[in-house]
């Protein structure tokens, strides 16, 4: 139940140092990759958001007669 050099603890503790370093690796390359991709996206949200309620405005202009038909 120690850590001398060649039992298992040894073994776990050399595997959980080397574990820590791809998980360092991967994390900083995916918190890169998710401001780049913030980046890209915030540019485009104004635009998006605009064309949707302009897509709701002109669906009910559109949508309006119809409902006029009837009594």
């Amino acid at each position: 139940m120690d850590g001398a050099p060649g039992t298992s603890n040894a073994h776990f503790g050399a595997w959980m140092a080397a574990l820590d370093q791809v998980v360092g690796i991967n994390r900083d390359q995916f918190t890169s990759s998710v401001e780049a991709g913030r980046s890209a996206v915030n540019g485009l949200l104004p635009w998006a958001g605009g064309l949707l309620c302009a897509a709701m405005v002109l669906a009910a202009l559109g949508l309006r007669p119809r409902p006029a038909e009837f009594p």
